[in-house]
């Protein structure tokens, strides 16, 4: 049974309210996708909607995300400047192994260490972009990782339309869900 709180707004109005304001959102996303959601969606959402439970939650969600992308984000940063690092090493290498047979009057061994050094320039650029394409990989998978466990989270509280998937349609159609509860998080409804 629904009741009168201080202010006068009863939960039932507000269930009201918050299904008004889920159907007018819906209605600026793609018709594809309004089609998916349906208004037992939306109705659902709104019963979720009534405490911020599930705002807290898609909150957490984010920040953990955020958090992981931030280390991601790190790691290929150091992995990048470690690249650099060996890059410019091999160069320095080379220069002086240059200047040294010059040095010594060896100019046919100057003009050899051309061709070696090409070659070790190519082995080491091909070493550094496997080691990102391998990384990139791995940051990839742990981003769907992610994804993965936040979708089972938010199917596991009752959210609609949340499941696990990787089908880009479900998935923006997701990504549209959080918005809308994002959106009403942030528009304090009063108790």
């Amino acid at each position: 049974m629904y009741h009168q709180s201080g202010n006068g707004i009863s939960s039932q109005q507000r269930l009201y309210e918050l299904q008004e304001r889920l159907q007018n959102m819906s209605k600026k996303i793609p018709i594809k996708y309004q089609h998916k959601l349906g208004l037992e969606s939306l109705s659902t959402l709104a019963h979720l909607l009534l405490d911020d439970t599930v705002y807290q939650i898609v909150v957490e969600l984010t920040e953990l995300q955020q958090m992981q992308e931030k280390i991601l984000h790190q790691q290929r940063s150091q992995i990048v400047n470690r690249h650099k690092t060996e890059q410019n090493a091999l160069l320095k290498t080379q220069q002086q192994e240059v200047i040294s047979a010059k040095s010594q009057g060896k100019e046919h061994v100057a003009a050899r260490l051309s061709i070696l050094h090409k070659q070790q320039n190519a082995e080491l650029t091909d070493k550094h972009k496997l080691e990102i394409l391998n990384l990139d990989e791995k940051i990839l998978k742990t981003l769907d990782q992610k994804v993965a466990e936040q979708q089972s989270t938010l199917e596991q509280v009752g959210v609609p339309c949340f499941f696990v998937t990787d089908d880009a349609i479900e998935i923006r159609l997701q990504i549209y869900i959080l918005g809308f509860i994002v959106k009403l998080g942030n528009i304090k409804v009063p108790p």
